[in-house]
């Protein structure tokens, strides 16, 4: 991954990679839920999150999955919801912005963000 970037699409595997760790060495774990991957860090916030054929969850969506192959950036943000999380996929293109949203219910314990 490009240093300077905090996000990767690979289209060959189609996953959208996007980074929130700026210390790769204090990750401890993943678990993975369906087409996503958190990484975690030893003090349990999100280090790193995948999304696995990501075009066709945009596709899902009804959002043209063209967008991938011209993003100039890419983020991510939580939302604690009742009984778990909302995560939203900012990517951005250009002047274009989608806004991309996971839901994941019933986790036990809290996720927060590597700043």
């Amino acid at each position: 991954m490009d240093k300077t970037k905090s996000f990767m699409y690979d289209d060959f595997s189609d996953r959208l990679f996007i980074s929130c760790n700026r210390d790769p060495s204090s990750i401890k774990g993943s678990i993975r839920l369906l087409n996503l991957v958190i990484d975690f860090t030893t003090d349990m916030k999100v280090a790193n999150i995948e999304l696995k054929k990501v075009s066709d969850y945009l596709e899902s969506l009804g959002i043209d999955s063209k967008i991938l192959n011209k993003l100039t950036d890419a983020k991510i943000l939580f939302k604690q919801c009742r009984d778990g999380y909302l995560i939203y996929f900012i990517l951005k293109s250009g002047k274009r912005v989608e806004r991309i949203p996971y839901n994941i219910c019933s986790l036990n314990s809290p996720l927060t963000i590597n700043s």
